[in-house]
């Protein structure tokens, strides 16, 4: 094991836990994270990971279409993924397979917190909501599954009322009409595009640093996005976050075994989204990519009516789903880097700059999909 660590992050916290993690790795000083990670290194290379520091802005702007609200935004913590999927854009995105871990949290949540600032969403919750929300208070205490009776049962109507639960009776009651997250005005950040946040949570600590860290607003939200079943590191949070949701990636168990090498089964993700929704934390679903290989649609039927049996729909906090989709540039990239990907020849290029399944896929799986969840969301189409 070989660790990479830039000269100038030797003080941080976060610094000496990872190098703990790796007593008998060897250690190699280097100036900058990108002399490394950008040359291209042999995949038998020895195993490796960088330390290092962001020196950029962690935050930049989602695309158009790719949430319900304009005020949505990636943040890095981290790069380079543990999973191997065959069609993810990491594969060519980074000239190799070293992870880069950014340790100057307290920069990072600096600079997140000058964006909901400056953004005036937290103000404009607050004047909303100030006094409905007076009665409706419930503390990290009251709702932590180890102390309280009483849980929030994440599920928000479309008038905007969460539902409360007695886990014994399953007896509920309506809150009053309050303003729930989900609106226009909410501030999104997604934490999981360039890493599987979860899986590496056990040598980045990202969930005690940010998960209490984002509690500290309103109306505004965290996403961590991920294919892994680690939910240790969630519970041991000891709390249910009220600004934090949990999204879990799904494919037909099929598609997982071609394409998706080195993630968990189906059902080891389902068993992990069970756990977590009958603790009342906020949970969605991401069905993602789609992938439009022969008789796709007999097996995202099964898939879906599999998962209708498998999980209690009721308490899933919401639903997202994207079929897999290319700018062109990048489609020609991956083609080149991997020209015997069976699945990028079932995709076709539009005048959009897209490239991605026909319309008539696009069609099946959006009404699959609505079938499921008439709220589920479709990312980035017309």
């Amino acid at each position: 094991m070989i660790l990479y660590i830039e000269k100038d992050v030797l003080d941080y916290p976060q610094t000496e836990k990872i190098i703990s993690l790796f007593p008998s790795a060897s250690k190699v000083w280097i100036k900058n994270y990108k002399n490394i990670f950008d040359k291209s290194i042999p995949l038998h290379q020895e195993k490796s990971l960088i330390i290092a520091k962001s020196r950029w802005s962690a935050i930049w702007k989602t695309p158009d279409n790719y949430w319900h609200t304009p005020n949505t935004y990636f943040f890095k913590t981290s790069l380079n993924c543990v999973f191997d999927c065959a069609y993810c854009y990491l594969k060519w995105a980074f000239k190799n397979d070293m992870q880069v871990y950014f340790v100057n949290y307290e920069d990072i949540k600096r600079e997140i917190t000058n964006l909901v600032i400056s953004s005036g969403v937290e103000r404009s919750f607050e004047e909303t909501n100030n006094e409905t929300r007076k009665n409706n208070v419930i503390s990290k205490e009251q709702i932590s599954p180890l102390q309280s009776k009483w849980q929030i049962f994440n599920t928000i109507n479309k008038n905007g009322k969460i539902h409360f639960k007695d886990p014994e009776t399953s007896s509920g009651w309506q809150s009053p009409n309050i303003w729930c997250q989900e609106k226009n005005s909410t501030l999104w950040f997604y934490s999981s595009d360039y890493s599987d946040i979860l899986w590496s949570n056990k040598i980045s600590w990202f969930l005690s640093e940010f998960v209490p860290f984002f509690e500290k607003f309103e109306g505004v939200m965290m996403e961590v996005r991920s294919k892994s079943t680690n939910i240790k590191d969630i519970l041991d949070l000891w709390f249910v976050p009220k600004n934090t949701e949990f999204a879990f990636s799904l494919n037909p168990q099929i598609l997982i075994e071609k394409y998706e090498k080195w993630t968990p089964n189906l059902d080891d993700r389902i068993e992990t989204i069970n756990k977590l929704i009958n603790l009342w934390y906020k949970v969605w679903l991401r069905f993602l990519p789609l992938l439009p290989i022969k008789d796709y649609k007999n097996i995202y039927g099964e898939f879906v009516a599999y998962i209708k049996e498998r999980i209690d729909l009721e308490k899933v906090h919401s639903s997202f789903a994207s079929w897999l989709l290319y700018t062109k540039e990048d489609y020609n990239e991956i083609l080149k880097k991997y020209p015997r990907l069976d699945i990028l020849y079932r995709l076709k290029q539009e005048n959009d700059n897209f490239v991605r399944c026909d319309r008539d896929a696009r069609d099946f799986f959006y009404n699959l999909f609505h079938d499921l969840d008439e709220n589920c969301m479709i990312c980035m189409d017309d």
